[in-house]
């Protein structure tokens, strides 16, 4: 096929976002910080059942700050942190208390602002499509109390009620309700008030029809107002008041070109060209490889540690925002929910520190250059599951070079280029470019920090 460009991006009020990796936490399971009278947890090495608490908190996620540094990570999306009975919190109990395990106001608002002395913005997950059934409405509502049941939907001669997934400990919120739109406005206002920077949506596809517009313009003035992030598995085309989409195509087409070898590097850089011409401003989307509902991005690639790390060094190349779930850039190993939510280790062991150590190249490759952030796109050769392509912005351009396949690719090529292997072996001499099997290499050109 022939070579593809995809347009740079304009630098606006939203470049904190662009500009690094977007790292993923599960609160229960990232760091904890002793404190007395702590309820019973579990040992923080053990495997995570969908019962168990673990306790991590804001304390211990803020002695983790100097590590978020080093991985030259951004901003941090947090799964639920507002009060609720089961350890992941997408069955919130109150939108306006977090959840004591994990700490007080005080210690949250002292997290946010440390954060943000190292430039790292919060972004909280909202989930406002359902509740849980300890949500107080919900229960005043059971008990037959009829401004309440107006809250969910009710349907049927006694309390049948819809859920999110069929899942009874959610309820689904009517969000067509004037109240339900007003208590969620003061959610809102409430936590900005925190200095958080956004919002993720959590299943928004699923409430009223323009729920969130009214929202969006009631809280015009507000800075978390600026970023949302639509959770959207394929229905990108109902999310427009939403700035940013968590991209799942992302995922699927990254592990068809790298591992899986479902797809060849043609049919990569076909679906990059098409998702990127889905969305507005493609500098904005948020490319996801690994998250809290999948298996690890380790067991993905059935093990193979240079397939995963392939994986996120392609990620922080391509158009968009690369989301880094916690853990996976030490290839923390796990299967599907609730095995993908086991605790950070407290210290890495030799195997973990050289992985992380060569996902921090790509991580702060993508903190420091605005041709990874806000640049073009070009691919230059491609064939079967080898792939060239540049990102360029201004005179700084960034080569990348990978082969995912076992056999070598070469090339004619006029690229002259000194490439910095990090996997692999790339040779570029005498007009050839050649691929060695499982290789990735990059090159900066008049690129500074």
């Amino acid at each position: 096929m022939r070579n593809v460009h995809i347009p740079g991006a304009q630098s606006d009020h939203l470049d904190w976002f662009r500009q690094g990796a977007l790292y993923q936490i599960f609160p229960d399971r990232f760091a904890r910080a002793q404190k007395a009278n702590e309820p019973n947890l579990e040992n923080w090495n053990n495997l995570p059942t969908r019962e168990n608490y673990f306790g991590g908190n804001f304390k211990g996620i803020q002695s983790k700050i100097d590590y978020l540094n080093e991985l030259a990570i951004k901003n941090i999306y947090f799964t639920p942190i507002f009060k609720a009975p089961a350890n992941h919190r997408y069955d919130t109990s109150d939108y306006l208390e977090l959840e004591p395990l994990l700490g007080n106001e005080e210690e949250f608002k002292s997290l946010v602002e440390e954060l943000k002395k190292s430039k790292v913005g919060v972004i909280l997950d909202a989930v406002f499509n359902h509740c849980g059934e300890e949500f107080p409405p919900f229960q005043k509502a059971l008990q037959g109390d009829e401004s309440s049941r107006k809250w969910f939907q009710f349907d049927g001669p006694q309390n049948e009620y819809q859920t999110v997934g069929g899942a009874q400990m959610m309820p689904q919120l009517n969000t067509a309700n004037d109240e339900v739109f007003e208590y969620f406005v003061k959610v809102m206002r409430k936590w900005d008030s925190f200095g958080i920077r956004g919002w993720r949506l959590d299943v928004p596809w699923k409430t009223e029809t323009g729920f969130f517009d009214r929202i969006k313009q009631e809280l015009k003035p507000l800075s978390s107002n600026k970023l949302w992030i639509a959770e959207a598995w394929w229905l990108w085309n109902l999310m427009q008041y939403s700035e940013s989409i968590m991209n799942y195509h992302a995922r699927n087409r990254i592990l068809d070109f790298v591992h899986r070898h479902h797809a060849d590097a043609e049919d990569f850089i076909i679906d990059l060209l098409q998702w990127t011409s889905q969305w507005n401003d493609p500098s904005l989307i948020l490319n996801v490889i690994g998250s809290h509902d999948t298996p690890r991005l380790l067991n993905m690639c059935a093990g193979d540690r240079v397939d995963a790390f392939f994986s996120i060094a392609l990620n922080m190349m391509i158009p968009g925002v690369p989301m880094l779930y916690y853990g996976d850039e030490i290839a923390l190993p796990g299967e599907n929910d609730p095995d993908c939510r086991r605790t950070f280790p407290e210290t890495l062991n030799v195997e973990e520190t050289q992985f992380l150590g060569k996902v921090k190249t790509f991580t702060n490759l993508r903190a420091r250059h605005k041709s990874l952030s806000h640049g073009s796109f070009d691919s230059i050769h491609l064939r079967n599951h080898a792939l060239v392509f540049k990102r360029t912005q201004s005179d700084c351009e960034i080569f990348l070079a990978i082969n995912t396949n076992d056999r070598v690719e070469a090339f004619k090529t006029t690229l002259d280029l000194e490439w910095n292997v990090i996997e692999g072996k790339v040779k570029n001499e005498d007009g050839i470019i050649e691929l060695h099997p499982k290789s990735l290499a990059i090159f900066v050109k008049n690129c500074k920090c």
